[in-house]
């Protein structure tokens, strides 16, 4: 039985989606006809500076640029893509109850969690804080003032020292915080991209250096909503977002993304990015929840319905979501790669697609993809 807390238990579906702005619509902290774009190279940003474009932010990657729509438009900037929040028993359904008991906790490996932040003064998270990065208000201190972001985290490593339903799937894994998202749960695609740079390269931006962060996966419990949402691949939509996504696998770090709350509609991106791990949500019987993008693009399924996890101060919150079920699986990742330190990022998903629970369709299908994950038998 789940623990009564302070706050009424609210299900809600919490997935964060990104809805593709316009140029007439409201621009963000660009004044009354401004819009904000990204530049890829100097050269592009200057040549927006040289037509009156401000510069917000100069990141690894991108520059972001607040310009007249017709000025962008002109020089073929892309527009900066709003991002906004929507949104155990999971630990018995998936067997990694059966993994903690063998002494496999996830010590020592590391989760970047790309959210609305982390809230490190909880009970349950404060000891797995590594750091890390706010890309919203560009400081060090990655603080959640949202919600999700501990939610999702919570579901990774959450002790359950105070509250043992809450506990995480891999209760000692490390988790790098990046935030993306601002108090009301609203960001942009050009701080996702950063974040996945940052996740990997740390914050001088070079592979292989003493700062690297050194995770085994990057969570990300965020996506688009309709109409920006695909039965296939969609490498082609965001290649911004699809390059960093790449440059990750590429570096042995799993992206592991939510599949999206649009059920037969597809899978949102970066889920239906081909290089993601993507995850749908699955209820307490295995079954495919309504709400769980469907696609080709779907690898894995985990619990994404009514998920009990940390929240804002002291508390706990049960939510529902492809968000809550991706976590699950990025800490499935940190126990595998506990178990076989040498695998690589292919053999960490050959070890969940090809032990997941077959459900749907004999093999893989567009509503569970490999089937439901099982942590028990993925590590070995």
């Amino acid at each position: 039985m789940r623990k009564p807390f302070f706050l009424a238990t609210i299900f809600f579906s919490v997935f964060v989606f990104v809805l593709i702005a316009a140029t007439n619509a409201a621009p963000a902290n660009g004044g009354p006809d401004k819009v904000r774009f990204v530049a890829h190279t100097p050269s592009e940003a200057q040549k927006g500076i040289d037509r009156g474009c401000q510069m917000v932010k100069k990141g690894k990657a991108l520059t972001v640029l607040h310009c007249d729509p017709a000025v962008g438009g002109a020089l073929g900037l892309q527009l900066d893509i709003k991002v906004y929040a929507q949104d155990t028993a999971v630990n018995s359904q998936i067997g990694a109850n059966t993994v903690q008991s063998g002494g496999n906790t996830g010590v020592g490996r590391k989760i970047a969690v790309v959210d609305t932040g982390y809230n490190y003064n909880h009970p349950e998270l404060f000891s797995s804080y590594l750091g890390g990065y706010d890309f919203v208000n560009n400081d060090n201190d990655p603080f959640d003032d949202n919600g999700h972001g501990s939610h999702v985290a919570g579901i990774i490593t959450a002790d359950g020292v105070v509250d043992a339903s809450s506990k995480g799937v891999a209760p000692d894994v490390g988790v790098v915080a990046l935030k993306v998202l601002d108090s009301s749960g609203s960001g942009f695609f050009s701080d996702v991209a950063e974040a996945i740079y940052f996740a990997v390269n740390g914050a001088d931006g070079v592979f292989g250096t003493a700062d690297d962060p050194g995770v085994d996966a990057i969570n990300m419990s965020l996506g688009t909503s309709q109409p920006y949402t695909y039965k296939g691949f969609c490498d082609s939509v965001l290649p911004d977002l699809t390059a960093a996504v790449q440059y990750a696998v590429n570096n042995g770090v799993a992206v592991v993304s939510a599949a999206g709350n649009s059920g037969n509609a597809g899978v949102s991106i970066p889920g239906c990015i081909s290089y993601s791990t993507t995850v749908g949500a699955v209820d307490d019987f295995d079954k495919i929840a309504s709400f769980s993008g469907r696609g080709k693009a779907v690898d894995i399924t985990a619990p994404g319905v009514t998920v009990y996890s940390t929240w804002l101060g002291s508390s706990y919150l049960s939510a529902s979501g492809t968000s809550m079920a991706t976590p699950a699986v990025a800490a499935v990742v940190a126990l595998v790669k506990f178990a076989h330190p040498i695998y690589t990022q292919a053999q960490v998903e050959s070890a969940l697609f090809s032990t997941a629970k077959d459900l749907g369709k004999a093999g893989k299908d567009n509503n569970y993809g490999w089937g439901r994950v099982r942590a028990n038998l993925a590590v070995q």
